[in-house]
C-alpha cells in the first residue's frame, strides 16, 4: 500500500483474496470482511487450511509454497491480478509478504496489494535496522554488546568489567547468535538463544556460540509482553489497540495462547507513534514491547509489519483492523472509531493446551520464568465461562472451522499419546534387552568386534570408538564406528574434540564413516545411542536384528535415561555430560580398563 497509490471508488465492493489461509488470523480477516458484505476468497499453499472451512468463503485456491518456490508464488499472484484486476490481495504472514514485497515493482497492480511501502517493510524486517531507528528516536531497546569472533574475546572481558560496575545490567544475560543458522564442522547448525546466570556460564556459552558465528549479548528485561496494534495512514496513526500476553509458548517467550485487551499505555503509544511516523507507515502493524507496569519502564522488541497472530482478540474487543485496512485501501481514509473494550480475553485453544503441558512439566528455567500455580492454571482455564472470553478459531456464528480445529486437536493429542506410549514400551524393551545382553557378556565373555553407531559419527560414536580403542585393544577388542549421515570423511565436532581431549581421548585427526552393509555383517555387537537409531537400523538393515542395543542402558536405572542425546550445537556443558556418559557406558560394556 504505497503512499502514492490512489484508491479506486469502483473497487470498493470488489472481492478480496486472503492469503495464508492456514492461519487463525486469516480466518479472523475472512469473518471480519464478510461482516462488511464483501465477497471473500482464500488461498494457501496446502490443502485443508482452516480458513477454507468458513461459511463466508466463496472460493478456496492453492498457490505454490512461497518458502520453496518464491518465484512461482509471485507468478501465481501476478497471474491472479491479471485475471481479477479489481481483487484486493491481503497477505497475512511473512511467508507471503516478503516475496511480494521484493517483487512489488513487477506486479501488474501493486496498488491492489495490501502491504506497507516496501522501503518501510525492509526496515522493520531487518531487526538491526529497527533497533538503530529506535535509538535515533529515543525509543528504549534492550542494551546490547557485540562479540564478533573468538579472537575478540577481550570484548567479553570488557563486558564483564562493565557488569561488575555501576552500569551492569544484572543477571541473567541473553546470549543471542546474530543468525539462527550458523556454520560449524563443515555443515549448518540450528542455533538458539541461551541465558547465562554468572560469569563462568557466560564465558562457556559465548565461547561455544562463537564457533558458529557472531554473538550478541543482551540485557534480559523482565516485563509483560505487550503489543500496540495499529493502522496508520502515511505515517499517522488512525486507530490503536493494546493487548497483553497472559500465556506464551514456549514459556520463556513466544507466541501468545491467551491474551487480554488492556487500556493503552500512553508511553507505548507515543513510542509507536514516533516509529510509525519516521517510517511513513501506511497500513497495519504491531509494535511489540516488554513493559514493566510498576515502574513504567519498557523496551521495544520488534515491529511486525503485517497482521499479527493475536488479531482475533482485537476484532473481538471492537478494533476491527481488517475492516479498517479495507477502508484505507479502497477510500484512502480510516474513519474515526470508538476505543476498543478492555478486559476482553481471547484464546488459541490448541496452543493453550500446549501451554498447560509446559507448565505442568515445568519446562522453563526457574531463573527466567515464574511458573503459575495449579490454582492459577485452573482459574485461567475456567475463564472460558466468562462472557468476555473468545476463541481464535471457535465461533458459534461460523462453527465449522472450530469443529474442524477441535477434531484435529483431538486426533493430534490421541496420536501423540499413543506414540508416546509406544515409544516408552519400545524404549523399556530396548533397555531391558541391553542390560540382559551386557550381563550375559560379563558372565560368558564378550564378542570380538563392536560397532558404535550414531547419526553423524562426529560426536558420540566417534568418542566411543576412540575411547574404546584407547582402553580396550589390549583386551582383544576390535572396534569400529559409523553414522547414518553422509558424506564420510568429516572431522569431529570441534567442541567435542576439546571436551574429549580434557578427558584424555584424542579426536584431533578423526574422520567420519557412513554406515555400510559390510560393517554390520562384520560386527558381533552394535551399540547405538538412541532408540531412533535402533529403529532405523532395523528398517534399513534387517540383518542387524539381535545384535544391536543401546549403549547407555547399563548406566540407566530406568528406561527413560537409557538414551545418550546428541550434543551437536548445544552448550558446552551438554558436551561434557555426554562425554562422561559415553565413556562410562563404554567401560560398562567392555569391562574394567586393563592394567598396562
Amino acid at each position: 500500500m504505497p503512499p502514492e497509490s490512489s484508491p479506486r471508488p469502483s473497487a470498493a465492493r470488489a472481492p478480496v483474496l486472503v492469503l495464508d489461509a492456514d492461519q487463525a488470523s486469516a480466518l479472523a480477516i475472512v469473518r471480519s470482511l464478510a461482516r462488511q458484505g464483501l465477497t471473500v476468497r482464500v488461498a494457501a499453499s496446502s490443502d485443508g487450511a482452516i480458513a477454507t472451512r468458513s461459511r463466508h468463503v466463496t472460493e478456496a485456491l492453492r498457490y505454490p509454497d512461497p518458502l520453496r518456490e518464491a518465484a512461482a508464488f509471485v507468478d501465481w499472484v501476478a497471474e491472479r491480478q491479471r485475471r481479477q484486476p479489481q481483487e484486493l490481495v491481503i497477505p497475512v504472514t511473512e511467508r507471503t509478504v516478503v516475496p511480494l514485497m521484493r517483487a512489488h515493482a513487477r506486479l501488474p497492480d501493486a496498488a491492489r496489494l495490501a502491504i506497507a511501502p516496501p522501503a518501510a517493510l525492509e526496515q522493520v524486517l531487518d531487526k538491526s535496522r529497527t533497533v538503530a531507528l529506535a535509538r535515533e528516536l529515543d525509543v528504549p531497546v534492550p542494551h546490547s554488546w557485540p562479540v564478533e569472533a573468538l579472537d575478540a574475546l577481550d570484548a567479553l572481558d570488557a563486558f564483564l568489567a562493565m557488569m561488575d560496575g555501576p552500569q551492569g545490567w544484572g543477571w541473567p544475560v541473553v546470549v543471542k547468535p546474530t543468525r539462527s543458522v550458523g556454520q560449524g564442522g563443515g555443515q549448518a547448525v540450528q542455533l538458539s538463544v541461551s541465558y547465562a546466570h554468572d560469569a563462568t556460564g557466560l564465558r562457556q556459552q559465548v565461547q561455544h556460540a562463537l564457533r558458529y558465528g557472531q554473538v550478541m549479548l543482551q540485557e534480559y528485561f523482565r516485563g509483560d509482553g505487550v503489543g500496540i496494534e495499529l493502522i496508520a495512514r502515511h505515517g499517522e496513526i488512525r486507530h490503536a489497540f493494546q493487548h497483553r500476553r497472559l500465556h506464551e509458548v514456549p514459556l520463556t517467550g513466544g507466541g501468545s495462547s491467551l491474551r487480554v485487551s488492556d487500556p493503552i499505555v500512553p508511553a507505548l503509544l507515543e513510542a509507536s507513534r514516533r516509529l510509525v511516523h519516521s517510517l511513513g507507515w501506511h497500513g497495519v502493524a504491531m509494535v511489540e514491547f516488554k513493559h514493566e507496569p510498576r515502574s513504567g519502564a519498557f523496551r521495544l522488541m520488534e515491529i511486525n509489519g503485517r497482521f499479527w497472530g493475536s488479531l482475533p482478540l482485537a476484532i473481538a474487543a471492537g478494533a476491527d483492523f481488517p475492516a479498517m485496512l479495507h477502508e484505507l485501501m479502497t477510500t484512502g481514509e480510516v474513519r474515526e472509531r470508538p476505543p476498543a473494550r478492555t478486559g476482553v480475553l481471547c484464546r488459541h485453544l490448541a496452543r493453550d493446551l500446549d501451554w498447560v503441558e509446559h507448565v505442568l512439566r515445568k519446562a522453563a528455567p526457574p531463573q527466567l520464568v515464574r511458573l503459575p500455580s495449579h490454582g492459577q492454571v485452573l482459574r485461567d482455564s475456567l475463564s472460558v465461562l466468562s462472557p468476555r472470553h473468545h476463541f481464535d478459531v471457535q465461533s458459534w456464528r461460523d462453527p465449522w472451522p472450530g469443529l474442524v480445529d477441535a477434531g484435529r486437536l483431538v486426533r493430534h493429542q490421541w496420536r501423540r499419546v499413543s506414540e508416546q506410549l509406544q515409544q516408552r514400551r519400545a524404549l523399556r524393551r530396548a533397555w531391558q534387552d541391553a542390560r540382559a545382553r551386557q550381563r550375559s557378556m560379563a558372565a560368558a565373555g564378550a564378542p570380538q568386534r563392536v560397532l558404535f553407531l550414531c547419526y553423524g559419527n562426529i560426536n558420540r560414536s566417534a568418542l566411543a570408538h576412540a575411547h574404546a580403542d584407547a582402553r580396550g585393544l589390549a583386551a582383544g577388542w576390535r572396534t569400529d564406528s559409523a553414522g547414518f549421515h553422509a558424506p564420510a570423511g568429516r572431522p569431529a565436532d570441534p567442541v567435542m574434540v576439546e571436551t574429549a581431549a580434557a578427558a584424555g581421548v584424542d579426536l584431533g585427526t578423526w574422520r567420519s564413516h557412513t554406515l555400510s552393509h559390510e560393517q554390520i555383517a562384520q560386527a558381533d555387537l552394535i551399540l547405538a545411542m538412541e532408540l531412533a537409531h535402533l529403529d532405523r537400523l532395523a528398517r534399513e538393515h534387517p540383518q542387524a536384528r539381535g545384535k544391536a542395543f543401546l549403549l547407555g542402558a547399563p548406566l540407566a536405572d530406568d528406561a527413560g535415561r537409557a538414551e545418550i542425546p546428541d550434543p551437536y550445537g548445544q552448550p558446552r556443558a551438554t558436551y561434557q555430560r555426554v562425554c562422561d556418559q559415553v565413556r562410562r557406558a563404554v567401560d560398562a560394556w567392555l569391562g574394567p580398563r586393563p592394567h598396562p
